[in-house]
């Protein structure tokens, strides 16, 4: 019984572990929050004239735009969606915390935001110390992408 319940856990976890496809950054419609994961192939209820601006985990930006039936969300090739690399993409795009936080970047010094050109480069910049050039610079490219 002790094997079964413990077997049973191990499942539960590796399902939990398991994350989104996608990742909301910003959207004119009030149901698809930032932060919010969803997968490739999902339907997603975004009305016309809506849009949603979503980051894969592959790092890839994807401006959707919303029609009578709503919107499939588009599928891509990945291995697997990599819990903590979400988890990186969703700390980017969550409010800052309050406060000051002390500690700076071991080894050198953050880079110039304007530098950061993807989000692999984001994302490593934000590994680094560097979260507020992360922001930035995160920033930066998903308003870029929502313009086109």
């Amino acid at each position: 019984m002790r094997r079964a319940i413990l077997i049973f856990g191990l499942m539960m976890a590796a399902g939990a572990a398991e994350a989104g496809d996608y990742v909301v950054v910003a959207s004119s419609d009030p149901g698809l929050i930032p932060g919010q994961e969803l997968e490739g192939g999902q339907q997603v209820a975004l009305g016309a004239g809506r849009s949603v601006t979503l980051v894969h985990v592959g790092g890839e930006l994807t401006v959707l735009r919303g029609g009578s039936s709503g919107v499939v969300v588009p599928t891509r090739q990945v291995a697997s969606a990599d819990a903590t690399r979400v988890a990186a993409l969703k700390s980017l795009i969550a409010p800052p915390t309050e406060g000051r936080t002390f500690g700076g970047r071991r080894g050198g010094v953050c880079p110039d935001p304007a530098d950061l050109q993807t989000v692999d480069q984001i994302l490593s910049a934000q590994a680094g110390g560097c979260a507020r050039q992360a922001r930035e610079a995160f920033a930066t490219l998903t308003n870029a992408v929502g313009t086109r």
